[in-house]
């Protein structure tokens, strides 16, 4: 059933849970020995972030690389007063 609830869980989600965990950690919330469960659940979650976020990078880099000519300046801009004297062409 966990791995159900990893595939159902949204990415803010895990974060959250992963949050939560470690909060109760932190706080000395929890027996050790009881923990260790919990603990396996926030490394399972920090493995699955670790992944997701991964996948996501890779996704907006094909992105950036597909619309490239996109996101170029569509206008260059025009050259400013000291460029134009010094490439020696008259100012428009």
């Amino acid at each position: 059933m966990a791995e159900d609830k990893n595939k159902e869980q949204s990415l803010a989600e895990a974060f959250t849970e992963l949050e939560k965990i470690t909060e109760e950690f932190e706080n000395g919330e929890v027996d050790l020995e009881k923990g260790i469960p919990k603990f396996k659940r926030g490394l399972e979650l920090a493995k699955k972030l670790k992944a997701r976020l991964t996948e996501i990078e890779n996704e907006i880099q094909e992105i950036k690389t597909e619309f490239k000519d996109v996101s170029e300046p569509l206008i260059k801009e025009q050259p400013s007063e000291s460029e134009i004297e010094s490439s020696g062409e008259s100012p428009r």
